[in-house]
């Protein structure tokens, strides 16, 4: 079954959903017309049979068929318009009533299933009540003025019973419509709710589905960023050396050099790959640890051994830093190395590692050009696509930091991260520190 929420038609109208008729709906409410047409065509013929010579039906079986049609037809269409529908049944019970027709159960029903309907089915929940009341107050009053009728015509019959059985047809009566006023009612309750659990279950799984989605693009951005930390730094050490083992061809001891040191990048690149790797494959991400803070030093001679003067210098003790943050600190430093041996011409660089009160900082500084053929984000050149600023960006946006890069007036680049340490602790337990990194202070060449 459809539900669909209608605009409100006046004051009385809620907001809980109308339930749509489907040909289902219509083909049982003509099914269960069609069984009230022989329920009261049957109680018709039962009332044709003579009782000591005299029929017990006060009415032609022409016109007992005319008013069984008025009273099943709009049963047929209960759903479709109830309020009209209860009050044809009870316009024909009160016009079959007044002609002397026999109360028997056809009636009976019709009025409750109209009466049920329309409070389950009616855009106005307010509108079908006061409906309802009208109608049931309509037929009590004709129950009320038969009962005195017939109590005028028995003589004989003892008070008590009589009463007794005055009360016992009003309390009947009453609790029947109110019983198809509440059944409708909890009808309609019920339907609301089942549209409410149902609208849940699509919000619900429309939730699931954009938070899917933002897994899938977070994992997405933290491969790109291990790929290109992995690779693009290791890459480019291998074509430097490359370089610089074809200009030396005449010089066999340095370009046996040069090509030994393409060889081993090449190693570590595979290494650090299949680390990747086997971190994608484990549910958890647990492997070995990625690089951090302890592997600045090894980073730094590495780049020297590529012919950049690098000087590094820590201040402070580092030791408590998480090592989450100590592998986006790593990842920065070897980013703005990597775009100074690629881009920058430059003959000097500057690391600076600086531990704060509540944060820590990592500054790289060349002598270098500046930001033209870096690969600025939101420019793309043929030696600088952006991805490494984007990516040093989204990691540091990962821990609450703040990134700086650009360059300086005076000439050369800088690139400077400061992270939060104490964002990176879990609320109730110590933070992981990282594993031991130098500690020195000033800047060593």
């Amino acid at each position: 079954m459809s539900f669909v929420v209608p605009p409100p038609q006046d004051p009385g109208s809620v907001d809980r959903p109308r339930r749509r008729l489907t040909r289902r709906d219509a083909r049982v409410d003509a099914l269960v017309a069609l069984g009230l047409l022989a329920l009261g065509a049957l109680t018709a013929v039962l009332a044709l049979v003579v009782v000591d010579g005299e029929p017990t039906a006060s009415t032609a079986p022409a016109e007992t068929f005319a008013w069984l049609v008025a009273l099943c037809a709009p049963v047929a269409l209960r759903r479709r318009r109830p309020l009209v529908a209860m009050v044809v049944v009870a316009a024909v019970v009160v016009g079959a009533s007044l002609r002397g027709y026999p109360d028997d159960l056809a009636p009976a029903l019709a009025l409750f299933l109209v009466i049920s309907t329309a409070n389950a089915w009616a855009a106005s929940r307010r509108r079908a009540l006061v409906t309802s009341v009208v109608v049931s107050a309509a037929l009590f009053a004709l129950l009320v003025v038969g009962l005195a009728r017939r109590a005028g015509e028995v003589e004989g019959v003892p008070v008590g019973p009589l009463t007794a059985s005055v009360v016992y047809s009003v309390v009947f009566t009453a609790l029947f419509f109110a019983g198809a006023v509440l059944v409708g009612r909890s009808s309609r309750v019920s339907a609301a709710r089942l549209h409410a659990l149902e609208r849940a279950g699509v919000d619900l799984r429309a939730a699931q589905e954009v938070v899917a989605d933002q897994a899938i693009d977070e994992e997405r951005s933290r491969i790109a960023r291990e790929l290109h930390d992995v690779v693009a730094h290791n890459v480019a050490v291998i074509g430097i050396q490359a370089g610089a083992a074809r200009r030396t061809l005449d010089r066999p001891d340095v370009a046996r050099g040069a090509l030994s040191a393409v060889e081993a990048t090449a190693r570590t690149t595979v290494d650090e790959l299949e680390r990747l790797l086997r971190v994608l494959r484990t549910r958890d991400g647990s492997c070995a640890a990625p690089a951090g803070l302890a592997d600045l030093p090894q980073l730094v001679d590495d780049t020297r051994r590529l012919g950049l003067d690098v000087r590094w210098g820590v201040e402070g003790d580092v030791a408590d830093v998480p090592e989450s943050t100590g592998v986006t600190v790593y990842r920065v430093a070897q980013e703005a190395l990597t775009n100074t041996l690629k881009h920058a011409s430059a003959s000097v660089a500057v690391v600076r590692l600086r531990r704060h009160d509540r944060t820590v900082e990592i500054e790289v500084v060349d002598d270098g050009r500046g930001s033209g053929d870096r690969g600025s984000p939101g420019t793309t050149s043929a030696t600088g696509t952006g991805l490494g600023h984007r990516g040093m960006r989204e990691r540091v946006d990962l821990h609450g930091g703040e990134l700086e890069v650009g360059p300086l007036p005076r000439g050369g680049y800088r690139v400077r991260a400061v992270l939060p340490v104490a964002s990176c602790a879990v609320p109730g337990r110590e933070p992981t520190p990282a594993s031991p990194a130098p500690r020195s202070s000033g800047v060593a060449r």
